[in-house]
């Protein structure tokens, strides 16, 4: 039987558990942006929270399909020790906030920059055991390593082809309320969706 704690022992980098710290405050396509698409009078304001609502769904669909971020937002990653590399599992990352973990006497510590490198030449992101430093033992507990990491980008930077699959899955069920409803969405993508995206999807390496 395999200790967890021991996973590295055998070769294996398992994932860590991402969770968001702080959402976008902007989304990809404005509101306004998706009544324009769906040719729905800016005055009409009816239709404006249903909208808004299949702006998050479109959003759902690409982040999941490319494992890309669009829009800026913060996560923490968490590992019950360091693993020989750490994948940062969301796309294109901007930057390192902190990486804290419980040294061998449960106390929290932050990982001095010297120790490790952030390789953004990758995407999703890495970070690695720097030449000049290395990852350190931690106390044998849940959640033991925490990287604090920033990814997407500004609406501007998210490239039309993608912009362009989400007006496609906006339209789809913006006509087709029922499969919403049904919960389809997730796994009927259309196939134009399908190839607008695919050149941008991130695949595990």
């Amino acid at each position: 039987m395999i200790n967890y704690y021991n996973f590295s022992d055998y070769g294996i980098v398992p994932y860590g558990k991402l969770v968001l710290k702080t959402a976008p405050t902007t989304t990809a396509i404005s509101l306004a942006e998706a009544k324009a698409f769906l040719r729905v009078d800016s005055d009409y304001d009816d239709d404006d929270a249903y909208i808004t609502s299949l702006i998050g769904v479109a959003t759902n669909v690409v982040e999941q399909f490319t494992r890309r971020r669009l829009i800026q937002q913060t996560y923490n990653l968490y590992h019950d020790f360091f693993p020989p590399y750490i994948d940062l599992q969301v796309g294109i990352v901007d930057s390192v906030t902190h990486v804290k973990y419980y040294d061998a006497d449960n106390v929290l510590q932050t990982l001095a920059t010297s120790n490790y490198d952030l390789d953004k030449r990758i995407n999703p992101g890495r970070i690695y055991e720097s030449n000049t430093g290395s990852f350190p033992s931690t106390y044998e507990r849940p959640n033991a390593v925490e990287v604090e990491f920033v990814v997407g980008a500004t609406a501007s930077d998210v490239p039309d082809a993608i912009k362009q699959a989400m007006y496609i899955v906006i339209g789809r069920y913006y006509e087709n309320r029922q499969d919403v409803v049904t919960g389809t969405i997730a796994s009927e993508l259309p196939l134009m969706v399908d190839h607008l995206l695919t050149p941008y999807r991130l695949l595990e390496l």
